[in-house]
């Protein structure tokens, strides 16, 4: 069977884009925020460039909130700037909200998701035979900085695995926030840039058999780890050191290619790097590992067989 063949879907995954038509500094790093009209050129062509099947967005398209001084009338601006640039994509686009996606006076969301259709709770999308994504809104009730698993989003999960498992299919659960908890510096809780209620979501996804990968942004780290048999990918951000999206080939058996592409902005990212220690860039970067790999993704390959 040639390659062409096997291959199920192809996919980008990009995340914390963020955004920010005037910003009066980069604010922390890696983030290069007054030079985000360079990243947010230089996207759609690198993305176009892979011809992915489909695109999905992790969250953090924005500054909104209260972290980067973004005025109602820049807010505005960077939903017509941002809804502008990514309709240029060729290719079917689906995104969660992050959250630096609400605005930074009410918390609102409302305008965000008029502008780019995002899942009330959780949608799910079938995009590839016996393949699913699973999108997940973590700020649907309450404003919290990383958002949260709510009663709500846990049935609805459950919910979608009984419906795919009963067709031999596989969810992809896209959410913007951590699932597990890596990088803690002191003082830090345990489950430090984590969704709350995450304990509660890791005891879902051991029962949620279809579930066979998640896909998060959030922390601006590249990061490939095992949950038990379930596959987490977490993303580095886009506006900032390693300045790169994921694209993922599927195969029949379940196994999953992963390469990391940097946009070709050298003094940009000459610059986002010299702003932090290497130690802080080697964990945005993440190992060879982390950016580039094949991994088996265990559950489906069960699925499939």
């Amino acid at each position: 069977m040639s390659r062409a063949t096997a291959t199920v879907t192809r996919f980008v995954f990009l995340t914390d884009t963020h955004y920010h038509p005037q910003a009066p500094q980069d604010f922390g790093a890696p983030k290069m925020l007054t030079r985000a009209s360079e990243v947010l050129a230089a996207t759609a062509p690198a993305i176009n460039a892979v011809a992915p099947d489909f695109i999905v967005h992790g969250g953090d398209l924005l500054c909104g909130g209260g972290s980067f001084e973004l005025s109602p009338k820049h807010y505005e601006q960077s939903l017509r700037d941002v809804s502008q640039a990514f309709s240029r994509f060729s290719a079917p686009t689906y995104y969660v909200p992050g959250n630096h996606d609400c605005d930074a006076v009410e918390y609102s969301f409302i305008a965000f998701a008029e502008t780019f259709r995002t899942p009330e709770i959780l949608d799910v999308v079938e995009v590839a035979p016996r393949l699913r994504l699973a999108l997940a809104n973590l700020f649907h009730g309450d404003y919290h900085g990383s958002g949260e698993w709510t009663e709500e989003l846990d049935a609805a999960l459950r919910a979608a695995d009984v419906s795919a498992r009963d067709t031999g299919a596989g969810l992809l659960l896209v959410m913007h926030s951590w699932v597990m908890p890596n990088f803690v510096a002191d003082g830090e809780s345990p489950d430090a840039g984590c969704v709350r209620g995450a304990e509660r979501l890791r005891a879902t996804l051991e029962e949620c058999r279809a579930v066979v990968a998640v896909f998060t942004g959030h922390r601006h780290a590249n990061r490939i780890r095992l949950l038990g048999d379930l596959i987490v990918v977490d993303t580095a951000c886009l506006i900032g050191y390693p300045f790169g999206f994921r694209e993922l080939t599927i195969d029949v058996k379940g196994w999953m290619d992963c390469h990391f592409h940097q946009l070709e902005l050298p003094d940009l990212m000459q610059a986002s790097y010299q702003r932090s220690d290497e130690l802080w860039n080697d964990r945005w970067r993440g190992e060879e590992g982390d950016r580039n790999s094949r991994v088996l993704l265990p559950r489906l390959h069960r699925l499939w067989r």
